[in-house]
């Protein structure tokens, strides 16, 4: 029996707040693998549980965190043996059950990886869900043979997110040197370049033109993640055989287009989900992240502790705008 802190919100008809219980560990379920976490992050879906009416947590009070990385304790698995460093990202983590913002979490063992051999748990969680979106979109654009030559012309939309920030390193890891960056805020120019963007691109100026049926063709592989009337104005933009992975609907969810550059471009429009992405193809991703797409850059960092957490949480507007590791 070991007690532990755990971040637990808590709604009433006006707000949400965030603050420690003390549990103990018994109280967790009897089957699945219990982890003492090392390290978490917070990602946009997170910051989502302090709004009751985002529909991300169905039920309060919960304790969320829909990634961690840490030891195992205990295992009903043979496969997970006590000491065994592991990670998770995604299923239902910090939604379905109580996630990554506690000292100890049981979840079931097929949510679970090991850690690769060459990634340590600090930089599991830098790449987080994020991360890992990010780095599954950029294998999308990498089959598609319109993407052997390296100096063809990529975007990346949102560049300064999450995702965004990390698809950029990714690709410039990778070797392309001919890849445009949006972004809201163009004081954020010099940071994207430093993290692999030839051009940096104010994010209005893909929408300030009518969309077209068909443009001039511009690009032969876009990430975006913000969706809405940028993938529109996008979509036709494409090169011959060109590839877009969509993970993202932070410019809205509504995709207003026509089948003209699927048909007559032969574009390709792949949608992400990382939250359930096979788990046989979750250790390819990982494994990639901990070698051939490991950042020379990696996108900015904050490290924070567990106990600043509910701090964190309870900020009417969070004051970062860089990628946060939570340590325990």
């Amino acid at each position: 029996m070991v007690a532990y802190q755990a971040l637990v919100l808590t709604a009433t008809e006006t707000n949400v707040t965030a603050a420690y219980e003390t549990k103990l560990t018994p109280a967790l379920p009897k089957t699945g693998v219990l982890v003492k976490i090392a390290y978490s992050d917070i990602n946009y879906k997170d910051r989502l549980t302090m709004n009751a009416k985002s529909g991300v947590l169905r039920n309060y009070p919960a304790t969320p965190g829909i990634d961690f990385a840490g030891t195992v304790v205990t295992s009903d698995n043979l496969f997970f043996e006590p000491g065994d460093a592991v990670l998770c990202t995604g299923y239902g983590t910090g939604i379905q059950i109580d996630g990554g913002y506690a000292q100890y979490v049981k979840v079931p063992s097929d949510w679970l990886l090991k850690l690769p051999a060459d990634l340590s748990l600090q930089e599991a969680m830098q790449y987080g869900t994020a991360g890992f979106t990010a780095a599954i979109a950029v294998t999308k654009l990498l089959r598609q043979p319109a993407t052997i030559d390296h100096h063809t012309p990529l975007l990346v939309t949102g560049a300064t997110g999450g995702v965004g920030s990390f698809a950029l390193s990714f690709l410039a890891k990778l070797g392309f040197d001919q890849i445009t960056a949006t972004t809201r805020d163009l004081t954020q120019s010099a940071y994207l370049t430093q993290l692999g963007a030839a051009h940096v691109l104010a994010t209005d100026q893909l929408t300030v033109q009518p969309t077209k049926l068909l443009a001039h063709q511009t690009y032969t592989g876009v990430i975006d993640t913000l969706g809405g009337p940028v993938l529109e104005h996008l979509l036709p933009l494409m090169h011959q055989d060109g590839v877009v992975a969509a993970c993202g609907n932070a410019a809205g969810i509504q995709l207003n287009t026509s089948v003209l550059p699927f048909i007559l471009r032969g574009v390709t429009l792949y949608g992400i989900d990382s939250v359930y992405y096979p788990r046989k193809d979750r250790k390819e991703i990982w494994q990639l992240l901990a070698t051939n797409f490991k950042p020379v850059n990696w996108p900015t960092t904050e490290t924070v502790a567990f106990n600043q957490l509910a701090t964190l949480f309870n900020e009417a507007t969070p004051q970062t705008t860089s990628r946060t590791v939570i340590q325990y």
